[in-house]
């Protein structure tokens, strides 16, 4: 028999219930299949569901904020105004949130970029005065100025540029002796006929004022230091914050001009007579020909441009020098062009009325010879010529971006000395018609014209009627100098029509035996700057042994120019 285990009620109910579950379950599964299609029905596709593809999404890219850039507030107002910041760059409220900052340079600190802002200490052309200490200049600035005692003058300076001076001199409370100004674009001619000094930034500069040097220095000297000089604002480009990596065109655009520009500017020596002859062809025979350089060789030679006027042809024949000889007929020993040579000679004027002696002592014309000497030395010439026409011609040089042109005329005579259409010698004046109109034209073609003249000889300081009659016509025209070159004697000066004119320099080389004031002379330095006569100085001379001029010392100096200055002074009343 077999035996049968009995299965409790309460166990099979979960089982059952389970089943059921999954029978339902299959069911289900079964009824949601598609039919297979058989060969008489078209089975219809299933859209499949759209699926979302993502989108990739660019990097964001971090925005760099501006570099900020400051300017420091002592720079002159001139300069701040000149700042225009790049793209990439702001203004910062202060230094000490700026990536950049436009400075006052400190030798301790490194900068990308530096120049400097240089200012000049300025009187009255006619002023006998040439230099002041650093410390007399403060006190100049910062004394009051008490009743019956000598009165310093009065200091201007532009109103814009009184934060800079102040801080340059290390000015605090300057007194009224330090007066604001106006900037006006140019500082007119009658202003500098006052008592008044300014303090002017060098391209304001112009000839009717004196640079005064400051314990010994000026902006005008030769290999001029701006480091070495009182009112020089150094200035510069510097980065403030090490992680900051400007681009090189963004330190380009924050680079600022300097008012001071070496390589814009232009010096040049003008002289008076040359005539290398007589008793000082005898020294250069005893002495050697260099002797009469022998004082003002290095200065000469400094110049960029140095200008001669000789008188005397050379030719090859000519007799040794008699020192006593009376007469006026010269010739000059074709080896005494070593001296205009190391002198550093660059312009030969040939208005000199003993350019064709040779012609009457000897029957030979000798300008052609000379020329030719002049040409193998490297040495430019104008106002005379083989003939007319190149006697006429003007000298046009170009230095440092001036454009300069030199015309000459020889008004004096003697008719032998004139140039013809056929012969050689001096471009003749005539009525000065052609020669007004040259500086016309040479104006017109942008260059700065230089006029000088071989006008009638006297000895006296004073400016003629017929000169001034003369004179003042090219300057009218347009000539920026107008200079006598046939005066044995220092003669008076003034500023007429915006030109510099000059009635007569005096002797260069040449002796003058009885006439003691003709010992005492001038040379001219002028200064060009991007394409203004900007100044003039008057160097001064006394002549030695006949044949040798040297500087004056301070006493003389003083003395020769309070007369040239009285006589000057004359000319202002003559209309």
């Amino acid at each position: 028999m077999t035996s049968k285990t009995k299965v409790p009620a309460n166990y099979l109910l979960p089982v059952v219930l389970l089943s059921l579950v999954l029978l339902l379950a299959l069911s289900a599964c079964q009824s949601t299949q598609v039919p297979e299609a058989t060969p008489t029905e078209t089975a219809i596709p299933t859209k499949p569901a759209p699926t979302s593809t993502p989108t990739s999404l660019p990097s964001p890219t971090p925005t760099l904020a501006p570099l900020k850039v400051s300017v420091d507030a002592v720079l002159p107002a001139e300069l701040q105004a000149a700042v225009k910041l790049p793209s990439g760059t702001a203004a910062a409220e202060n230094k000490k949130e700026a990536d950049i900052a436009i400075e006052t340079v400190s030798n301790i600190l490194e900068y990308a970029y530096q120049d400097n802002w240089v200012y000049v200490l300025v009187a009255p052309f006619f002023t006998v005065e040439d230099d002041v200490s650093l410390s007399e200049l403060r006190t100049m600035l910062t004394d009051p100025l008490e009743e019956g005692k000598n009165q310093a003058p009065v200091i201007k300076v532009f109103s814009s540029d009184v934060s800079t001076i102040q801080y340059l001199l290390k000015l605090k409370n300057p007194t009224s002796s330090f007066h604001l100004i106006d900037e006006p674009q140019t500082v007119p001619l009658e202003e500098t006929d006052s008592d008044y000094w300014m303090i002017l930034p060098f391209d304001k500069l112009q000839p009717e004022w004196k640079v005064l040097s400051i314990d010994g220095k000026s902006p005008l000297d030769d290999n001029f230091d701006p480091r070495a000089y009182a009112l020089t604002l150094p200035y510069g480009v510097r980065l403030l914050n090490q992680k900051a990596d400007p681009a090189a065109e963004i330190l380009d655009s924050l680079v600022l001009e300097s008012n001071y520009q070496p390589d814009h500017l232009t010096s040049l020596i003008m002289t008076g007579v040359t005539a290398m002859a007589r008793d000082t062809a005898y020294e250069m025979e005893m002495e050697g020909v260099l002797y009469p350089g022998t004082f003002i060789r290095e200065s000469m030679r400094a110049a960029d441009l140095t200008h001669i006027s000789n008188e005397v042809s050379f030719f090859e024949d000519c007799r040794f020098p008699d020192p006593d000889y009376l007469g006026f007929l010269f010739c000059s020993n074709p080896e005494y062009i070593d001296l205009l040579v190391d002198l550093g000679a660059d312009i030969i004027e040939l208005t000199g009325n003993h350019n064709n002696d040779v012609r009457a002592l000897y029957k030979v014309d000798s300008v052609p010879f000379t020329l030719d000497l002049y040409q193998q030395n490297e040495i430019q010439w104008y106002a005379g010529g083989t003939d007319l026409s190149s006697s006429q011609a003007a000298l046009k040089i170009e230095h440092n971006g001036n454009k300069l042109a030199f015309i000459g005329c020889n008004s004096y005579g003697p008719e032998m000395a004139w140039a013809t259409e056929e012969n050689s010698g001096a471009a003749p004046c005539q009525d000065f018609a052609w020669m007004k109109e040259a500086i016309f034209n040479l104006k017109q073609e942008g260059y700065l014209p230089i006029v000088t003249l071989q006008f009638q000889e006297d000895y006296l300081p004073n400016a003629t009627k017929v000169a001034i009659q003369d004179f003042r016509p090219l300057a009218e025209a347009g000539a920026v100098i107008v200079n006598g070159s046939q005066s044995h004697v220092a003669k008076a000066m003034e500023f007429y029509a915006g030109a510099f004119v000059h009635y007569g320099l005096g002797n260069l080389f040449f002796d003058q035996p009885g006439f003691y004031i003709t010992y005492d002379s001038f040379m001219q330095k002028h200064f060009f700057y991007q394409g203004k006569h900007i100044n003039t100085q008057l160097l001064t001379l006394t002549l030695e042994d006949t044949a040798k001029p040297r500087f004056m010392t301070p006493e003389e100096r003083a003395k020769f120019l309070q007369d040239i200055f009285s006589v000057s002074q004359d000319l202002r009343r003559i209309p």
